[in-house]
Order: C-alpha cells, then structure tokens, then sequence
C-alpha cells in the first residue's frame, strides 16, 4: 500500500470531482425531464375525465342490473 504522502492531493486549481461537467449533466437532466411533468391543469383535466368515466361506468352496470331484472321479471 502506498502511503498518502506518495499521492499528493490535486491543485486547488484542478477540478478534481469534475464539478462543471456533473452540474452540466444535472442540468441536461432537469431540462430533460421537467417539460413532461403533468401541471395542476393537466391534473383537473384527469381528474374530470377520471369522474365522467366512473359515472360511466356506473350508469352501464345500473343498466345492466335493469336488464337483468326485467328479463328474469318477464321470463315467469
């Protein structure tokens, strides 16, 4: 093993972590991802369109139930 004293740290000068090129990467990143981030408006749109298909849905299974009574109902 070699001792510390045989590996001098980097000049302070030197970008030892390659702090520029890390942060440039952060950026692109960011940049990147944040326009395809839903918004509050893209949220209540969900939101309206996720009630208007549970009403739907109900509705079918309300008619559904209907017609399965009156078909047993008329059968007898």
């Amino acid at each position: 093993m070699e001792s510390d004293l045989n590996n001098p740290p980097p000049p302070r000068d030197a970008d030892y972590y390659q702090l520029d090129r890390r942060l440039t990467v952060l950026e692109t990143r960011f940049d990147t991802i944040l326009p395809t981030l839903a918004t509050k408006t893209d949220l209540v749109g969900l939101k309206f369109e996720l009630k208007s298909a549970m009403f739907a849905y109900f509705i079918t299974i309300i008619l559904g139930l209907a017609g399965v009574i009156a078909t047993v109902l008329l059968r007898h």
